[in-house]
């Protein structure tokens, strides 16, 4: 694939940009700052918590290799319908189950172990994709 060279106007626009928030967040220390601890309290009280334990369990599942096995059973499930491996299927449980960043870790760990192709990791990612917590 031939690399293509940046946009000098989408360049200076974005640096522009960046050099303008970074005055904001200079000037408005005080507000940034206040912010900062709001998003740092939420995400370690609400966000963390609640997705910790789906990471844990994928990884144990994972690692224990009970999603090859559940995968063999889904296999005649998963393909016709919706044309991705059996293991699909753990993707898609985890996705309902814990919301949008786990389905995509979940392909993207599909992805290195060559579990799947980068059309199917695609496909798993469209119908797997939910907001649900």
């Amino acid at each position: 694939m031939e690399e293509r060279e940046p946009n000098r106007v989408a360049v200076v626009i974005t640096g522009f940009t960046m050099l303008l928030l970074t005055i904001a967040l200079i000037v408005f220390s005080e507000h940034g700052y206040h912010a900062t601890v709001s998003a740092l309290k939420l995400f370690f009280e609400v966000v963390f918590p609640s997705l910790l334990p789906f990471f844990i369990l994928s990884d144990v599942l994972l690692s224990t290799g009970m999603v090859h096995y559940l995968g063999v059973y889904f296999e005649p499930l998963m393909r016709p319908l919706f044309n991705v491996p059996g293991v699909g299927s753990f993707v898609f449980t985890m996705g309902l189950a814990a919301g949008y960043p786990m389905d995509a870790v979940l392909t993207a760990k599909f992805r290195k172990q060559g579990l799947c192709t980068k059309y199917e990791g695609e496909r798993l990612l469209a119908f797997s994709n939910s907001a649900e917590p």
